[in-house]
């Protein structure tokens, strides 16, 4: 009996069964301490590519990122502002100059900020083409800073221009100066039309005089910013 228990004792340290030491259970390992080296139990590391700052994000694409800022000014950022903001866009997607100049617009009276741009003259520009949307915003000092060039359309917004000249660093040119000569130097506050007007009417005035100012100031930009 002896030399059984003699036999089994050395069968399980030859074999690696479990042990006893100092009344701590030891088990063999599950893993050889070397590792493996067939290729094929490994994955490459996956390379990281650096992300190149200098290439512009599809969102902007169309715009680099030293574009030239046109802000038109009128006295409630609502109706004359933002409907020259679009024709002068719509010119520019049209011209070489595509993509090398932003248009922006603002009004110049805080108490106006935010207000809807003008439903008659939403309806109206939506049946010559262009989308009016958003709400009016006054003109910060940051936004008369960073422009190269500001067209006041009014006399208000010409007024303000001349209040903060001293944060102004670009261009300031009235709207007048891009019309034919003997044309008034603003346009006309379509709020203040004669009764007996249709808003359509002063509407098609105004959208004469801007084609025919935003065709000259296409002509000019280059030479001025």
């Amino acid at each position: 009996m002896i030399l059984w228990i003699y036999y089994y004792i050395i069968r399980l340290v030859k074999f690696g069964g479990t042990m006893t030491i100092n009344n701590k259970t030891k088990f063999p390992p599950l893993f050889s301490n070397n590792l493996p080296t067939h290729k094929g139990y490994f994955v490459n590391p996956v390379e990281l590519k650096q992300v190149d700052r200098s290439v512009p994000s599809p969102v902007h694409r169309y715009q680099s990122g030293d574009a030239c800022t046109v802000l038109f000014l009128s006295k409630r950022g609502m109706s004359r502002s933002p409907l020259a903001r679009e024709v002068l866009r719509e010119k520019i997607s049209q011209s070489p100059f595509f993509g090398k100049y932003r248009v922006s617009s603002r009004g110049v009276t805080k108490a106006y900020d935010q207000c809807p741009i003008d439903g008659n003259l939403r309806t109206f520009a939506d049946k010559i083409g262009y989308v009016l949307q958003g709400y009016s915003r006054f003109s910060t000092l940051p936004d008369t800073a960073q422009a190269n060039l500001i067209i006041p359309l009014d006399h208000e917004s010409d007024d303000f221009t001349k209040v903060h000249r001293n944060s102004i660093r670009g261009i300031v040119k009235p709207f007048g100066v891009f019309l034919p000569a003997g044309s008034s130097p603003y346009l006309e506050d379509p709020y203040n039309r004669d009764e007996d007007l249709e808003p359509e009417e002063i509407y098609n005035e105004i959208l004469c005089s801007i084609r025919l100012g935003c065709s000259k100031i296409l002509q000019a930009i280059p030479s001025m910013i």
